[in-house]
C-alpha cells in the first residue's frame, strides 16, 4: 500500500530509530557536568532551587546504583515527598471527583500562561500545549519520549492543584478495557455536561486549512471549547480517521489490536528500556501503529497531532495534541504502563538507555520549553521522588 506524503515524512524521520537493535547495554556511567539552571524562575508555583537539589540527589542515587547495584537505605532528603498522591483509572473516580476534575481542567483554560506562549492572553492550558508543540521531534519517538511526557502529565496535574485547587486523584484512561468494536461507546466519551469528555461531535468544520478538519466537540464538559494554538479554533475530533490507519476498514476500531490487553502484555514483556520504548511507541511497526500512537490516530482532530496538520504551515514542525483534554488521560495511561513495567524489577526502575552504541544518559536534560527548569532524565525515572511524588492504584 502506498503511504501518503505525511506518512512518508513521519517514516523518514523515525525509520532509523525503528531499525535499531532492540537490545540495550547496561547503563554506562557518565558523570553529569551541568546543573539545573535556576536563573529564570518563570513558573511561580515551582520551587526551582528544590528541583536543582533533587536532580543532584537523583543522579547521585543512580550513579551509586550503577556502581554497586544498590540504592541508599534512606531516600535522600531532597527526594522525599510530603505525601504520595495516588492516580486512578477514570472509572474509579466518584461522580463528585469527576466533576471536580472537569472544573479544575476548565479553570486551567482560564489561568495565565506565565510566558509559556508569546501571546499573554492565552491560557495555562494553551501554555502546556505550546511546551509540547515546540520542536516536538526532540522528545518523540526516542529515548526522551517517556520521561518527557511523564513530566508533562505531572506538570499538568500539579497545575490543577496549585492554580485551581484540585485535590482529587489525577486520572488515566485504561483503554484496554474498551478496545474492540464498541470503543467509541466507552464511558470516557460520555456527553454528560458535568463529567463527560464528549464524543466525536456532529458538526464538520475546518478552520486551519489543509487536512486539519474534523467535527466540533459540541457536547460533554468541554463543549465548544476553543484552544488558541496554533490559532484559535474549535476543538475537533474525527472518529472516521485516515484509512491508512484502519486496515480492517473499521476506522478507529480497527486499531484496537494495537492497544488491547494482548498488545499491552507484549509491551510489558520488554526486557530493557529501549525495547519497551520501541514497542510502546511502534518504532518496530511500519506505520507506527502502537499502544501510544494508535490512540492519537483513533481520536482524530487536534489529538491526532501529526498528520492532522498536513497542508498547513505547522505541518512537520509542531503538534497540538495537548489541546484535547483527553490527551492527559491517554498519556497518563502510557505512563501507568511504564510505571508498572519499572516496578517489575529493580533493574527496570532505573533502566535508561537508547539503542546500542548511542550516548543516551541519565544526565541528558529534558527540553521542557520553559515549563519549569530543564531537568536531567534521571530525576524523572522514579515517580515517588520529589517533585513528582505520585504512584498508581493497581
Amino acid at each position: 500500500m502506498k503511504l501518503p506524503f505525511a506518512r512518508l515524512l513521519f517514516a523518514s524521520v523515525f525509520c532509523g530509530l525503528a531499525s535499531q537493535t532492540l537490545a540495550s547495554p547496561p547503563l554506562a556511567k557518565r558523570a553529569c557536568v551541568t546543573d539545573v539552571d535556576t536563573s529564570n524562575p518563570q513558573i511561580p508555583f515551582l520551587n526551582y532551587p528544590a528541583f536543582r537539589d533533587a536532580a543532584r540527589a537523583a543522579i547521585s542515587v543512580l550513579e551509586q546504583y550503577q556502581e554497586s547495584g544498590r540504592t541508599p537505605a534512606i531516600t535522600p532528603r531532597p527526594l522525599r515527598c510530603d505525601r504520595i498522591r495516588v492516580r486512578k483509572e477514570w472509572r474509579k473516580l466518584t461522580r463528585s471527583e469527576k466533576k471536580e476534575y472537569m472544573k479544575a481542567e476548565k479553570c486551567l483554560m482560564a489561568k495565565p500562561n506565565y510566558g509559556l506562549t508569546s501571546n499573554e492572553t492565552y491560557s495555562f492550558h494553551d501554555g502546556l500545549s505550546a511546551a509540547h508543540a515546540d520542536a516536538f521531534f526532540r522528545f518523540h519517538a526516542g529515548t526522551k519520549f517517556l520521561p518527557w511526557h511523564r513530566w508533562l502529565v505531572w506538570m499538568h496535574g500539579n497545575a490543577l492543584e496549585k492554580l485551581c485547587g484540585y485535590t482529587g486523584p489525577v486520572p488515566y484512561w485504561d483503554y484496554t478495557l474498551d478496545a474492540g468494536p464498541n470503543l467509541y461507546q466507552a464511558p470516557i466519551f460520555s456527553k454528560d455536561p458535568e463529567t463527560g469528555f464528549g464524543d466525536g461531535g456532529s458538526v464538520p468544520i475546518n478552520e486551519l486549512g489543509g487536512r486539519a478538519g474534523g467535527f466540533i466537540v459540541d457536547n460533554g464538559a468541554f463543549a465548544n471549547y476553543r484552544p488558541n494554538l496554533p490559532l484559535p479554533h474549535y476543538l475537533v475530533r474525527n472518529f472516521t480517521a485516515d484509512a491508512v490507519y484502519n486496515p480492517d476498514n473499521k476506522y478507529g476500531v480497527g486499531l484496537s489490536d494495537t492497544f488491547n490487553q494482548t498488545a499491552r502484555d507484549r509491551v510489558m514483556s520488554a526486557t530493557s528500556f529501549w525495547q519497551f520504548e520501541t514497542m510502546i511507541d511502534g518504532l518496530d511497526e511500519p506505520q507506527f501503529r502502537s499502544f501510544h500512537n494508535s490512540l492519537h490516530f483513533t481520536f482524530g482532530g487536534d489529538a491526532q497531532s501529526f498528520n492532522w496538520l498536513e497542508g498547513t504551515p505547522w505541518f512537520g514542525s509542531q503538534v497540538f495534541g495537548a489541546n484535547d483534554p483527553l490527551f492527559y488521560l491517554h498519556h497518563g495511561n502510557v505512563d501507568h504502563v511504564w510505571w508498572e513495567w519499572q516496578n517489575k524489577k529493580k533493574a527496570y526502575q532505573y533502566d535508561f538507555q537508547g539503542a546500542e552504541g548511542t550516548p543516551d544518559s541519565i544526565c541528558d536534560y529534558l527540553p521542557l520549553n520553559k515549563l519549569g527548569p530543564d531537568i536531567p532524565i534521571g530525576l524523572a525515572l522514579k515517580t515517588e521522588w520529589y517533585p513528582q511524588c505520585y504512584t498508581y492504584e493497581y
